[in-house]
Protein backbone atom coordinates (compact mmCIF):
# COMPACT_ATOMS: atom_id res chain seq x y z
CA UNK A 1 0.00 0.00 0.00
CA UNK A 2 1.01 3.85 -0.68
CA UNK A 3 0.97 6.15 1.53
CA UNK A 4 1.23 10.05 0.49
CA UNK A 5 2.87 11.70 3.47
CA UNK A 6 2.58 15.66 4.28
CA UNK A 7 5.51 16.93 6.10
CA UNK A 8 4.44 19.26 8.58
CA UNK A 9 6.52 21.21 11.60
CA UNK A 10 5.69 21.24 15.15
CA UNK A 11 6.70 23.03 18.58
CA UNK A 12 6.93 20.63 21.54
CA UNK A 13 7.95 21.53 24.79
CA UNK A 14 11.02 20.29 25.93
CA UNK A 15 9.94 17.23 28.08
CA UNK A 16 7.70 16.11 25.79
CA UNK A 17 10.38 15.86 22.95
CA UNK A 18 12.82 13.68 25.62
CA UNK A 19 9.68 11.59 26.09
CA UNK A 20 8.66 10.91 22.37
CA UNK A 21 12.58 10.47 21.44
CA UNK A 22 13.19 8.12 24.50
CA UNK A 23 9.58 6.24 24.10
CA UNK A 24 11.36 6.20 20.15
CA UNK A 25 14.70 4.46 20.86
CA UNK A 26 13.24 2.08 23.07
CA UNK A 27 10.84 0.56 20.30
CA UNK A 28 13.25 1.10 17.43
CA UNK A 29 11.02 3.59 15.55
CA UNK A 30 11.24 6.77 14.21
CA UNK A 31 10.09 10.16 16.59
CA UNK A 32 7.55 10.47 13.02
CA UNK A 33 6.17 6.99 13.26
CA UNK A 34 5.89 7.48 17.18
CA UNK A 35 3.64 10.57 16.49
CA UNK A 36 1.89 9.34 13.99
CA UNK A 37 0.69 6.11 15.90
CA UNK A 38 -0.29 8.39 18.54
CA UNK A 39 -2.87 10.55 16.02
CA UNK A 40 -3.96 7.45 14.74
CA UNK A 41 -4.62 6.14 18.25
CA UNK A 42 -6.48 9.72 19.56
CA UNK A 43 -8.36 9.56 16.03
CA UNK A 44 -9.83 6.03 16.91
CA UNK A 45 -10.23 6.86 20.64
CA UNK A 46 -12.31 10.09 19.35
CA UNK A 47 -14.55 8.23 16.56
CA UNK A 48 -15.44 5.27 18.86
CA UNK A 49 -17.96 6.87 20.92
CA UNK A 50 -19.78 8.11 17.86
CA UNK A 51 -19.69 4.73 16.21
CA UNK A 52 -20.80 3.13 19.41
CA UNK A 53 -23.94 5.67 19.38
CA UNK A 54 -24.85 5.18 15.91
CA UNK A 55 -24.70 1.17 15.71
CA UNK A 56 -27.54 1.29 18.24
CA UNK A 57 -29.62 4.02 16.37
CA UNK A 58 -33.29 1.86 14.93
CA UNK A 59 -31.97 -1.57 17.00
CA UNK A 60 -34.11 -0.86 19.87
CA UNK A 61 -37.96 -0.90 20.46
CA UNK A 62 -39.45 1.25 23.47
CA UNK A 63 -42.37 -0.40 25.62
CA UNK A 64 -43.65 3.39 26.04
CA UNK A 65 -45.17 5.01 23.30
CA UNK A 66 -43.33 8.23 24.81
CA UNK A 67 -39.92 7.12 24.62
CA UNK A 68 -38.57 9.92 21.98
CA UNK A 69 -40.13 12.84 23.73
CA UNK A 70 -39.33 11.71 27.27
CA UNK A 71 -36.21 9.67 27.41
CA UNK A 72 -34.31 11.69 29.62
CA UNK A 73 -36.40 10.80 32.01
CA UNK A 74 -36.90 7.39 31.74
CA UNK A 75 -33.10 6.89 32.06
CA UNK A 76 -33.15 8.84 34.84
CA UNK A 77 -35.53 6.51 36.25
CA UNK A 78 -33.56 3.77 35.99
CA UNK A 79 -31.11 5.63 38.06
CA UNK A 80 -33.58 7.07 40.56
CA UNK A 81 -36.86 5.26 40.79
CA UNK A 82 -38.31 7.98 42.70
CA UNK A 83 -37.90 10.85 40.83
CA UNK A 84 -40.47 13.00 39.97
CA UNK A 85 -42.19 12.74 36.59
CA UNK A 86 -41.37 16.28 34.75
CA UNK A 87 -44.37 18.57 35.26
CA UNK A 88 -45.55 16.91 38.44
CA UNK A 89 -45.91 18.99 41.52
CA UNK A 90 -43.19 16.76 43.16
CA UNK A 91 -40.54 18.22 40.50
CA UNK A 92 -39.23 21.51 41.01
Amino acid sequence: MVYCMVRTQISLEEEQYRFLKQHAHERGESLSAVIRRAVDELRQREARPLQRALAVLGTHTADVPDAAEHHDHYLLLAAEPSAPWPGSEDAS
